[in-house]
């Protein structure tokens, strides 16, 4: 391992500690549905021109970093391909600093299938400290309860500011709705509003210790609707006059465009799981 790599990987996990002890007072005064663990380990990453959210996870005292395939492999819509190359460098945020600042990452890659936009990565060493894990699987996930999903929209986050002058970049969070399940698709269905810049991040339900991420933020599901301008004749409301007779010409001419159904496509952390039981690479954690 260079020391080239040692010394950034240094200053990734102080900044990424940092943020982690800064958010504990924030979480005991409110009973937040977004723990301090979700919110501390959720960054923005950029992989070529490719902006979108990344998080990290334990499993059998091993640190893995999931994020959407397609930011690795630029496709735009299933199928998302497979990532053939065993190793990956992307950038993170750093999060303490106040200018966006790309600390660069080299990971081993698991890829758990063609159909599947989820990609795991694995560290050279652990990244971040032990504290606040994240609790992962979809086990008893109800249809029609609350989630929340982690991100950050259009290659932006914002600045938590603390009482010790310190701030951090955070990610944003945004309300869902479990509404179906697609089980040979390893798809979650959720009701809410996606925004470009969330594939990546993690899905939540619960809170507190009940708090667990059963999902990865793929897509939305489009669909299309008429454009309507100064000349698209628009029926009355209730009491008034009715229009004169439309011009043929204008009801005929209609624009359609594609805009955000408010499905959110997301993939069954599952899928990360049974990748990474399969294949357990990446060194064992020593006491943080």
């Amino acid at each position: 391992m260079s020391r080239k790599f040692v010394a950034r990987s240094a200053k990734l996990l102080t900044a990424i500690s940092a943020i982690l002890v800064l958010s504990i007072p924030s979480a005991r005064g409110q009973s937040a549905q977004v723990t301090v663990g979700a919110l501390g380990r959720t960054f923005m990453v950029q992989y070529k021109n490719e902006r979108g959210t990344i998080f990290s996870i334990d499993v059998n005292n091993r640190e893995y970093w999931i994020t959407a395939k397609h930011i690795l492999t630029g496709a735009k819509s299933a199928p998302f391909g497979e990532y053939d190359s065993p190793t990956v460098t992307v950038s993170i945020l750093s999060p303490a600093d106040e200018v966006q600042k790309w600390v660069p990452e080299t990971f081993s890659v698991i890829d758990p299938g063609k159909d599947i936009d989820i990609v795991v990565l694995v560290p050279q060493h652990a990244l971040l400290p032990t504290k606040d894990p994240l609790t992962v699987g979809s086990k008893g996930v109800a249809f029609g309860g609350d989630c929340e999903f982690l991100g950050f929209p259009y290659g932006g986050g914002w600045r938590a500011h603390w009482a010790t002058g310190q701030s951090v970049w955070y990610p944003y969070v945004k309300h869902c709705t479990v509404s179906a399940s697609l089980e040979d698709t390893k798809i979650w269905v959720l009701d809410g509003i996606n925004n470009v810049g969330f594939s990546g991040g993690p899905v939540l339900s619960g809170t507190g210790t009940q708090q667990n991420v059963f999902a990865v933020v793929s897509g939305y599901h489009t669909e299309p609707a008429d454009v309507v301008d100064e000349n698209t004749d628009v029926p009355p409301g209730p009491g008034a006059a009715p229009n004169s007779k439309p011009d043929k010409e204008k009801t005929e001419k209609k624009e359609i465009v594609n805009v955000n159904s408010g499905f959110i496509i997301a993939y069954s952390i599952d899928a990360a799981i049974d990748a990474i039981q399969k294949n357990p690479i990446g060194p064992l954690r020593t006491s943080q």
